[in-house]
């Protein structure tokens, strides 16, 4: 009989887990928490930068189906006409985080991540969201601003050099530059 009590001691002992081993399965979970939401929060930069620059991408290519159009149809005055204007207008369809043409704001009130056309200075902007990764010579909040600018070209006739818009493009207003989240 002593025996199966010592037995019974024994199975008790081997029943549960110690509070040393459970502390030691929180920790590691919360170790692997902490890297897989770090991981993901470096996906999230990525993905916002990726974003950001297919818009512009879009924007870009539709600026030039607008100058091919102008092109075409030799109006060089309608060609000029559109450095005023808003990139957004030439889509289609729009990014869902457009916002659209806004004249009185302040940054702070608007949402992170979104684009909007300031029609007081007529430029794009894109409010960053991860601004840790962004660079800009812009003070807080993080943005980057963008303009329709003329390309220019040399026309020569009879010895003399003349200018012409030539095309256009999407430029930033001041230079910025996304930081890697991976380096």
């Amino acid at each position: 009989m002593k025996i199966h009590c010592e037995q019974d001691i024994a199975d008790s002992r081997q029943r549960g887990f110690t509070f040393f081993e459970l502390v030691i399965v929180i920790l590691v979970i919360s170790i692997l928490g902490v890297v897989a939401l770090n991981y993901y929060y470096k996906l999230l930069v990525d993905v916002e930068r990726t974003s950001m620059e297919h818009d512009l991408g879009v924007l870009r290519s539709a600026v030039n189906m607008q100058v091919a159009s102008h092109f075409v149809a030799g109006d060089m005055v309608g060609l000029e006409r559109l450095t005023e204007s808003n990139p957004m207008d030439f889509l289609a369809e729009k990014p869902n985080n457009y916002l659209g043409v806004i004249s009185h704001y302040k940054l702070e009130e608007i949402e992170k991540g979104s684009w909007f056309y300031d029609s007081g200075s007529q430029t794009l902007i894109y409010l960053v969201r991860n601004q840790l990764y962004f660079e800009t010579e812009l003070e807080k909040p993080a943005r980057a601003r963008f303009k329709i600018s003329p390309v220019f070209s040399d026309k020569r006739r009879r010895g003399k050099t003349t200018k012409y818009i030539s095309g256009l493009s999407i430029k930033a207003v001041e230079p910025y530059r996304w930081l890697r989240p991976w380096g």
